[in-house]
C-alpha cells in the first residue's frame, strides 16, 4: 500500500474518534503483564479512558459485567504468562462472550514458545476478540506460519504478515492489526487499511505495544456511531503514532521520550489540527 494523505473528511472522522474517547471515558479492564501495568494505566488515563487493572479470578464475575454495562472493553495481554494468568484469561473471555463485551488480544511473543501460541489461539477459539493486535512475527505464528520472532520482538516486516492477518480475520471474524514500521489493519471482510505514523523510539520503551493494544480497546469501546471496529483501530494507531512523532522531536533518549509521550497522548487530543494523516483507509 502506498502512503497517502487522507481527505479532510477522513481527518474529521479521525478527530471524532479521538474526541469520543476523551468524552466517553470508556472503562477498559486490563489483564496485562506486570512489566506493562504502569504505562498502560497512565497511557489510558492520558487518552481519556478509565483503566481497571483487574485480573483476579475471584472478582472477574463482578468486574466484566460492569465493563459491559458501562460500554467499556477488555484488553488481554499474555506477556507474563503462567497457569494462573491463563485461568484468568479464559474466565474473562467466557464472561466477555456471555455479556457481549468487546475484547482485544495482545498475543505477546506468540511463536516464541508453544505455550504462548497455543494459549492465544485457544482464547480466540473460546470467543473471538474484536481485535487482535500483534507484531508481524506474532501474527504469523497465530496463523500457523513460521515466523522470525525474537522473544517479544519481531524480525519480520509488518507487510510480511498481511496474508496471515487476512486468514485470521476471516477465520475468527475479527479485526487483525499488524504493527510495525507501517501498521496494517485488516477487516473481517479482507479490506486492508494502513497507518504510516510512528517513530522508532517506540521500540526503545518497554510495553509501548502493550499500551497501544489497550488504547485500541478504548477507541473501540468509545467509537462514534457509524465507526466500525476496523476504522476505530486504524484511528487509534494513527493517534498513537502521531503522538510518538511529536514526543520524539528533540528528546534525548528513551527516558525523555517516555515522559513526553504520555504528555502528548494527553495534549494532542485536546486540539484539532489540519495536519494531514499519513494513512490509507479502506472501509
Amino acid at each position: 500500500l502506498s502512503c497517502v494523505l487522507l481527505s479532510a473528511m477522513s481527518g474529521d472522522r479521525f478527530w471524532s474518534a479521538v474526541e469520543a474517547t476523551r468524552t466517553k471515558g470508556p472503562l477498559v479492564q486490563c489483564l496485562t503483564n506486570f512489566v506493562s501495568m504502569d504505562i498502560v494505566a497512565n497511557g489510558l488515563l492520558a487518552v481519556g479512558a478509565s483503566p481497571a487493572m483487574v485480573h483476579a479470578t475471584d472478582e472477574l464475575s463482578d468486574a466484566v459485567p460492569i465493563v459491559g454495562a458501562t460500554g467499556g472493553a477488555v484488553s488481554i495481554n499474555i506477556g507474563t504468562l503462567d497457569e494462573r494468568w491463563i485461568q484468568s484469561f479464559e474466565a474473562t473471555v467466557a464472561l466477555c462472550k456471555t455479556h457481549q463485551v468487546p475484547w482485544v488480544l495482545d498475543p505477546v511473543a506468540a511463536g516464541f514458545t508453544t505455550l504462548r501460541t497455543s494459549t492465544a489461539v485457544r482464547l480466540m477459539e473460546l470467543h473471538a476478540p474484536a481485535v487482535v493486535r500483534g507484531n508481524a512475527s506474532e501474527i504469523l505464528a497465530l496463523a500457523g506460519a513460521t515466523s522470525g520472532g525474537k522473544g517479544v520482538d519481531s524480525t519480520d516486516a509488518s507487510d510480511a504478515a498481511i496474508a496471515a492477518a487476512t486468514l485470521l480475520a476471516e477465520r475468527f471474524g475479527c479485526v487483525v492489526c499488524v504493527s510495525g514500521a507501517t501498521d496494517y489493519v485488516v477487516a473481517p471482510g479482507g479490506a486492508v487499511s494502513a497507518c504510516h505514523h510512528g517513530h522508532e523510539m517506540l521500540t526503545k520503551v518497554t510495553a509501548a505495544g502493550c499500551l497501544v493494544s489497550s488504547v485500541i480497546a478504548a477507541f473501540v469501546a468509545a467509537r462514534p456511531e457509524g465507526c466500525s471496529v476496523s476504522e476505530a483501530t486504524l484511528w487509534s494507531m494513527c493517534y498513537f503514532g502521531r503522538c510518538a512523532e511529536e514526543a520524539a522531536a528533540g528528546c534525548e533518549g528513551p527516558g525523555t521520550f517516555r515522559v513526553r509521550f504520555l504528555d502528548k497522548l494527553f495534549s494532542v487530543g485536546s486540539r484539532r489540527d489540519d495536519v494531514p494523516l499519513r494513512a490509507e483507509f479502506k472501509p
